[in-house]
């Protein structure tokens, strides 16, 4: 990439055999930076959903087993890739994916390899972290300012200037809002069927939410796949009416789920960024989350949605009893949610501030 050429040729590096959150942006990501006139390089795992689906999309794809920290030969083979795909930056995703793709990079003499962290925990205190974040890595991308605080605070020999904020972005073409279908109010889950996205506070406060409901009980509709399945699947079949929960399993068409709703129930224990929360909004639905981690920045109390203590079910049964007995106040908040999150989390924005990051520092705008 020189000064007459805009144009910035990425590899992303994701080794999850699982489609989640992240790989969902990643695929996004890397859409949007092609139509954008980028040359991008997707490395997965052979035959994972992610490069299926990026192949699917026309994306140019290699299949490269990142399974041992380091491995000299994936390294190598890494190496051959990213000189081959005439790489100016790399973007990585998992710690493993840093070790073997990170230093393949440098070795090529790719300058820019960022990586990416989703999830706001702390980084652990171990030496090679350090070296790994602080040399391999030219900086860290992070998705909300909560996981920003947690990555520096845990890693005090970190530089601030080596941490960017990239929030999510969302598609407003694809999530627009739609008057909500009348008929039997729905609430929504939306994630990764396990115990940090709050399903088991979930299953809490759902009872007491159908217990409490006049007339016809609303429908639980819960999209997603995770180690929790069999456990939800017997506790709904326990309930006394289970046809008021529904398992969606997984769901292609997320505009079309989160305008079939009411509202949103986000029960995490802890987040990176709150994508789902993020996707309801730009629909026009409030959002009833927990008050842990990002979740505040994407959800404001009282104005977009309501947030609840963590490990409460009497409080997030009240705050979605809330919701559905007062539909003037649900409409508002989702009005209110829609406008802000095309405001505050415009994709175009944030490819343009991706853009930024994955070009030499010389040439780069700082968020502010």
């Amino acid at each position: 990439m020189t000064e007459t050429d805009p144009h910035i040729s990425l590899a992303l590096v994701n080794g999850m055999r699982s489609l989640g959150g992240a790989e969902l942006w990643d695929l996004d990501v890397a859409r949007g930076l092609r139509d954008r006139g980028h040359r991008i390089l997707v490395v997965g795992q052979p035959g994972s959903p992610l490069l299926r689906r990026a192949a699917d999309d026309g994306l140019a794809t290699a299949g490269v087993p990142i399974r041992c920290d380091g491995a000299p030969w994936t390294v190598a083979r890494l190496w051959r890739l990213l000189r081959a795909h005439g790489t100016d930056a790399v973007l990585c995703n998992r710690l493993k994916d840093l070790k073997a793709a990170g230093v393949a990079a440098r070795l090529a003499g790719v300058g820019i390899v960022l990586k990416s962290r989703e999830s706001d925990h702390p980084l652990r205190r171990r030496p090679h972290y350090r070296w790994y974040y602080g040399r391999v890595a030219s900086g860290v991308i992070v998705n909300s300012h909560a996981t920003l605080r947690t990555t520096l605070d845990s890693a005090p020999w970190l530089p601030p200037a080596r941490v960017h904020l990239l929030h999510k972005g969302i598609d407003g073409a694809r999530f627009h809002t739609a008057p909500e279908s009348p008929g039997r109010l729905v609430v929504g889950f939306a994630g990764a069927l396990d115990e940090r996205k709050g399903v088991p506070l979930l299953m809490a406060a759902w009872p007491r939410v159908a217990a409490a409901s006049r007339g016809a009980p609303p429908l639980l509709r819960i999209a997603g796949e995770g180690q929790l399945r069999a456990e939800l699947a017997a506790w709904r079949a326990s309930l006394p009416e289970p046809a008021t929960v529904e398992l969606a399993g997984w769901v292609e068409d997320m505009p079309a789920f989160h305008r079939s709703l009411a509202l949103l129930a986000v029960p995490s224990r802890y987040e990176g960024f709150g994508l789902a929360a993020a996707e309801a909004g730009a629909c026009g639905r409030p959002v009833v989350a927990t008050r842990v981690s990002s979740l505040p920045e994407v959800v404001r109390d009282g104005e977009t949605g309501l947030l609840v203590p963590p490990d409460d079910p009497d409080a997030l049964a009240a705050a979605i009893l809330r919701l559905l007995g007062d539909p003037d106040l649900r409409h508002r908040l989702g009005a209110a949610a829609a406008a802000r999150i095309r405001t505050d989390f415009d994709r175009a924005a944030m490819l343009t501030r991706l853009e930024d990051l994955l070009r030499p520092a010389p040439r780069r705008r700082e968020a502010t």
